[in-house]
């Protein structure tokens, strides 16, 4: 699968950021999502935090008793990454081509993970994922709406371009793949703009 020219533009852009986007999101702290994310987890288990930008979440992952390992493609933002966790696994590739063993992992940590992919991509990259997952913990969140790689002007980041969905479409993708005990919330961004909502879901694949 290609990557749109608007999805590359997006990861150049945290690329030249990185260090702006991590500070911003020490505002953002997902806290109560991780823990509910790792009571549906194993302790000590083995999650993937796909997207995982410059670590924020992936070192609450970490807080919160599990092994994350880290994957995004832009290299700036693994680059920070590694200065705030120097021993941390991470690995730099497109979400839909990682170079893991199927059934690694005990949870899956989407947040905004597709904010940056057409929509027509996102069960398909959805379904790339999921066989890395052994069972476990289903996190995803993505902006609320229906815009498909529509230009953003962000404070932090400069130009980027960003899809949605609404709850309907996130619960038809991830019960279409296996997940249960969903639990799907509409929430305001915490730091950019309350009138942007963001769609929040948990849930897990038996195992």
């Amino acid at each position: 699968m290609e990557l749109d020219e608007r999805t590359l533009t997006s990861v150049a852009a945290y690329d030249r950021h990185a260090r702006a986007y991590q500070e911003s999101l020490r505002l953002r702290r997902p806290v109560a999502d991780v823990r509910r994310f790792a009571a549906f987890a194993r302790r000590g288990e083995l999650v993937l935090d796909a997207g995982c930008g410059p670590a924020n979440d992936l070192r609450l992952l970490r807080d919160a008793g599990l092994h994350p390992v880290g994957v995004d493609l832009a290299f700036g933002a693994l680059r920070e990454a590694r200065m705030l966790l120097p021993r941390h696994p991470l690995v730099q590739a497109p979400l839909h081509h990682l170079p893991f063993r199927p059934g690694s992992f005990g949870g899956l940590w989407l947040s905004g993970a597709f904010t940056h992919l057409p929509r027509a991509a996102w069960r398909q990259t959805f379904a790339s994922l999921l066989p890395y997952l052994a069972r476990g913990p289903v996190y995803l969140s993505c902006y609320r709406g229906t815009q498909d790689l529509a230009p953003v002007d962000d404070p932090v980041l400069g130009e980027v371009f960003v899809s949605g969905a609404i709850e309907a479409e996130v619960e038809a993708l991830l019960t279409a793949h296996g997940v249960r005990d969903l639990t799907i919330e509409v929430r305001p961004d915490p730091v950019v703009d309350r009138k942007r909502l963001w769609v929040v879901a948990l849930g897990r694949v038996p195992g």
